[in-house]
């Protein structure tokens, strides 16, 4: 690197001769393979010359894995195969929360006692969690320090930032704070670079949705909000591409968004929040846990109608654990924050797996298991219809 000129800043020097980009493992397989084929002689083309028809119906989401070597999409409840978390560093105490705490979210755990070793520790344990449950766990690292367009970051733990679907992922645009723009871009750079998984959406012009935090009841019903989080603009930029990457017509894909109450992203007094994934969670194909103070009727009358049997969380464990915000592994087994012990005793009542991990730090700087969960592929799963 060089300066232009004295004060300038140093101007980055691009090494001409790597004109290829790295590539991510699997795709680079992927090319790997084709190219042996080729200088093998055994690459055998097409018999037929494909046509405009034909290719304009060959459909993306049988197309993608060919092109980037691999399977990948969070879609539905199927068997949970690969996720990310992010290292934990001293940088997730916000240097400038003592000068003015009330700017920055609490749930019922304070934030300003936040313990960074136990929050590390506290990670650990729930990666152990999810490798014992066989799931493919990444770790990752944010620069030192992390910083976005608006100075500082904050809250890099939440790997939910970046939703993946089959086919790419979706750059979601913050309503919440400024601190944490570029998270998203971030782990969407991560998740291309790294793993091949391209992004296919960024919510743009005045559009606001914060995708990660939306989540499936079923391969077929996507959950989704309306309030701080989510505007009219964000969601019907968000909608369609969530609807094509499940391949089903429009008419069979269900769209669940909670219209959420409050100017607060998350309410200590209340337990109310504006993120979905804090007030609703799968558990089976007919099965969920709520906090039902945090669903307006439209949304908890779909729930009924459809047959759902529902575990409601009290007040005080909403405040103080968020027990809705948990990862489902499979269809009937999960993994939830320990401490929530009403909830976790509902939950298995209804036949359900729990496993119980340590979590109640995370939930000082705003989010719990959901929310740190950079959730990356997902076998098929159940359609609403197969109960």
């Amino acid at each position: 690197m060089h300066a232009d000129a004295e004060g300038d800043a140093p101007a980055v020097v691009i090494d001409a001769v790597s004109t290829q980009p790295r590539l991510p493992e699997a795709y680079a397989r992927q090319l790997a393979g084709l190219q042996a084929k080729l200088r093998e002689g055994t690459f055998s083309p097409p018999s037929e010359t494909p046509n405009a028809v034909q290719l304009q119906q060959m459909d993306y989401l049988d197309l993608y894995p060919k092109i980037w070597g691999r399977e990948f999409g969070s879609n539905g409840i199927g068997r949970l195969r690969e996720v990310a978390l992010i290292e934990i560093t001293e940088h997730e105490r916000f240097r400038f929360y003592e000068q003015d705490p009330a700017y920055f979210p609490n749930t019922g755990q304070a934030m300003r006692d936040l313990d960074i070793a136990k929050l590390r520790d506290q990670s650990a344990g729930y990666q152990a969690a999810l490798e014992d449950a066989g799931v493919l766990v990444h770790r990752i690292g944010y620069p030192d320090p992390p910083v976005g367009p608006f100075g500082p970051m904050r809250g890099m733990k939440g790997g939910n930032e970046l939703l993946v679907l089959r086919g790419g992922s979706v750059i979601e645009k913050l309503a919440v704070s400024p601190f944490g723009f570029g998270r998203s871009e971030y782990l969407a750079l991560w998740a291309f670079s790294k793993l091949g998984i391209p992004p296919i959406l960024a919510i743009t012009g005045e559009g606001v949705a914060e995708a990660g935090p939306c989540f499936w009841l079923a391969e077929d019903v996507f959950v989704a909000a309306r309030g701080i989080a989510f505007n009219d603009e964000g969601l019907s930029q968000l909608l369609p591409v969530v609807q094509r990457s499940t391949g089903l017509d429009e008419k069979d894909f269900t769209a669940l968004v909670i219209d959420c109450p409050g100017g607060l992203y998350f309410d200590p007094s209340t337990g109310m929040s504006h993120h979905p994934d804090m007030l609703l969670a799968p558990l089976d194909v007919d099965k969920v846990i709520c906090y039902s103070p945090g669903l307006d009727f439209r949304t908890w009358s779909w729930l009924k109608e459809h047959g759902y049997q529902m575990v409601e969380v009290n007040r005080r464990e909403q405040i103080m654990f968020a027990p809705a915000n948990l990862t489902i592994l499979e269809p009937g087994r999960v993994i939830m924050p320990a401490g929530a012990d009403e909830a976790i005793a509902g939950v298995r009542k209804l036949g359900i797996d729990v496993t119980e991990v340590a979590y109640s730090e995370s939930l000082r700087t705003g989010g719990g298991l959901h929310c740190g969960t950079l959730r990356l592929w997902r076998e098929p799963g159940p359609y609403s219809t197969d109960r």
